[in-house]
């Protein structure tokens, strides 16, 4: 009878290893990443300083295969070009009719405050409303995300959502084998015309609307790019997406959403 018990046991023992890892994999969510067309990806490539060599020219730049910056190390951008000067030779004269001076305004117009690090962002389209928390990079250079998959992270490094010049990258997750569904799982779905809302720290909410929707294998993504400090003002919303690669538990890919201010 122990010998029956015993072979019982290592059969019943052997059976659970087996099938603890095929348990382990039926009960996980199927991967939420997307796989997207790019959309107007040529105007979002023309808000960045200097403006993209095209393809038909010669000496084109071609798509950044290097990491996200290092802490010490934050994207370098061009400085936009100095003022031109005036030639005196060929300005004109000044006149000599008395102009007089314009009255002084009855009132000071209101300016609106300057943009101080986001808090919270809204996609109404996506029915998304989640926390926004400040990131740096990780011990590799990457860009941190939170750990928590219903927060976005923002890059502080940086310009702030609704700053006068570069790019703002806010970034979150597709989602996670125990936490689920991610807040950006659906960015994907956003397209032109889509309005994005980003409240700060003293309460001023900025609206942009989408311009463009990209996709790139990881080693193609245009770094540089993206993580601007020059050019126009613009928000840029990054995740994963592509196909789930069971080897890495990541995904090939990342999709990026470039979105302009309203005025």
């Amino acid at each position: 009878m122990s010998r029956r018990r015993a072979a019982t046991g290592l059969a019943t023992g052997l059976a659970l290893i087996v099938a603890a890892p095929v348990i382990w994999w039926a009960t996980q969510p199927e991967p939420a990443g997307q796989t997207v067309s790019s959309v107007n990806a040529s105007a979002a490539a023309e808000l960045a300083w200097p403006p993209p060599v095209t393809s038909g020219e010669s000496g084109a730049a071609s798509p950044s295969s290097q990491e996200m910056p290092s802490m010490t190390t934050p994207p370098s951008n061009s400085e936009p070009p100095a003022s031109v000067a005036v030639d005196p030779s060929v300005a004109p004269a000044a006149s000599s009719e008395i102009v007089p001076a314009p009255a002084p305004p009855t009132s000071v117009p209101a300016t609106a405050p300057e943009p101080t690090a986001p808090i919270r962002i809204e996609l109404p389209a996506l029915g998304v409303d989640a926390e926004v928390a400040p990131v740096g990079v990780d011990s590799e250079g990457l860009m941190e995300i939170p750990q928590d998959v219903d927060t976005v992270g923002w890059y502080r490094f940086g310009p702030v959502p609704g700053a006068a010049a570069g790019s703002a990258v806010l970034s979150g997750h597709v989602d996670d084998y125990q936490q689920g569904q991610g807040v950006f799982a659906r960015i994907g779905d956003l397209g032109p015309s889509d309005e994005i809302r980003v409240t700060d720290q003293n309460g001023s909410t900025r609206r942009f609307t989408v311009l463009s929707r990209e996709e790139w294998s990881k080693g193609e993504v245009p770094l540089d790019r993206l993580f601007d400090r020059g050019g126009s003002p613009r928000l840029v919303l990054i995740t994963c997406g592509g196909s789930f690669n069971s080897s890495t538990l990541g995904y090939d890919d990342n999709i990026a959403i470039t979105a302009v201010p309203i005025m």
